[in-house]
């Protein structure tokens, strides 16, 4: 019963560990743009962009362009 109750105590404490560690992680608030055409791999993507960058692609992607052209620096 003691093994039950250490394992159970463990598995709570790294889901908890889990947990704090995606708190820090910014949440995507803006949701991808299916209706524009998407290249291979651009969902993976657009999850790993800022709020900021994901506005900019969307302005990209309005003008016919790509996401991973939004990300290029403008000189």
């Amino acid at each position: 019963m003691v093994r039950l109750w250490d394992t159970k105590m463990a598995l709570l404490g790294f889901t908890a560990l889990l947990l704090s560690a995606c708190a820090d992680r910014q949440v995507s608030q803006v949701p991808l743009p299916w209706d524009f055409p998407l290249m291979p791999g651009d969902a993976a993507l657009w999850e790993t962009l800022t709020i900021e960058q994901q506005r900019r692609a969307l302005a990209f992607l309005s003008d016919g362009s790509t996401i991973r052209s939004s990300l290029i620096e403008d000189y």
